[in-house]
């Protein structure tokens, strides 16, 4: 059994399976709804034998590009370690615990070789799936890619919001996942300031309430009741993506939440303007965490996607005594 990556990002497993790009495959696994994973998936739905994800993958697909999914009879919808076979191989997904939805890959021979491919994952809450021959991601794959003081970054953040809002409403710009995300914090840290979002978040957030996230109160800024808030201008939190932050909130405290500050929790770029290290990827020592406990005899990097593929391989060689090559 072997596993590759192509030069068009498809993470092929096994004899079977392409991941997260197309390829000539029967069977196209798309791990999380990501635009860098979804690629070419139209011609996979046009030419693969089947397309299988999670079902919250499908349900945030069809939102973020139509109901493409939802008129496939070809789609294999697939609950975690619930094993599918195919041909003399058997597919299954864990969690990544990325966004919601995400999935890792399991591919097994009929000899017990096992191939795992992480997709984007996030340590201590996705399990570390054993395997002969690892693939993973490597956004964070270099050595100064680490956060000592990832247990802070929330009551920073939240602390950060409180001030915000004691000179009005505070907009919060980040990336579909990581927003609905930050409404669940919100909720768990017991803000009761109105929350705001626009009407492709809040169709988001209810499928993750559907698949179990926790969120508390929120509107939607087509419902009378937020334009209400915003009419009588009361203070409240804003949650938009990053592609609204010319648009919205300018007059407001702004927060950007962003997996790619290592030295602090927060840093201010602005006046009440804020980057905070939020983030749905490990960081490089939990990259190196997985490979060590994956007990893997290869790795290999993925080069196609953001990151530091080759400097992660050169590392988990050096750390962990296990070969480990980039691809493409």
């Amino acid at each position: 059994m072997s596993a590759e990556i192509t030069e068009k990002g498809a993470v092929l497993l096994g004899r079977n399976v392409a991941c997260d790009a197309h390829e000539d495959r029967p069977i196209r696994v798309v791990t999380h709804a990501h635009s860098d994973h979804i690629i070419n998936l139209t011609q996979s739905i046009s030419e693969c034998a089947l397309i299988v994800t999670t079902p919250a993958t499908k349900e945030l697909i069809d939102i973020l590009r139509g109901s493409m999914l939802s008129l496939l009879f070809r789609t294999q919808l697939l609950d975690y370690e619930k094993p599918l076979r195919f041909a003399d191989e058997c597919i299954t997904l864990f969690p990544a615990e990325h966004i919601i939805g995400s999935a890792q890959v399991l591919v097994e021979d009929a000899e017990g070789t096992r191939v795992v491919y992480t997709g984007d994952f996030k340590l201590p809450n996705a399990p570390i799936i054993p395997s002969d021959i690892l693939v993973m991601e490597s956004t964070y794959g270099n050595p100064a890619n680490t956060r000592p003081f990832k247990e802070s970054v929330e009551a920073e953040l939240i602390a950060l919001i409180r001030k915000g809002l004691k000179f009005g409403s505070v907009y919060i710009f980040g990336y579909h996942g990581k927003l609905q995300e930050m409404i669940g914090i919100l909720h768990e840290a017991g803000v009761d300031t109105p929350i705001i979002v626009p009407e492709r978040v809040y169709q988001i957030a209810k499928i993750c309430e559907k698949y179990g996230m926790k969120l508390g109160d929120y509107l939607s800024s087509k419902s009378d009741e937020a334009k209400e808030v915003v009419k009588r201008q009361q203070p409240y939190i804003g949650i938009f993506h990053m592609g609204a932050k010319r648009y919205v909130g300018k007059n407001a405290t702004r927060l950007y939440l962003s997996g790619w500050e290592f030295g602090a929790p927060s840093r201010q770029i602005g006046d009440r303007e804020y980057i905070v290290a939020l983030s749905d990827h490990s960081d490089f020592e939990q990259l190196i965490d997985y490979a060590r406990e994956s007990s893997p005899k290869l790795v290999i990097t993925d080069n196609y996607r953001v990151g530091n593929a080759p400097v992660l391989a050169r590392e988990i060689t050096k750390r962990l005594k296990i070969p480990a090559k980039s691809m493409p």
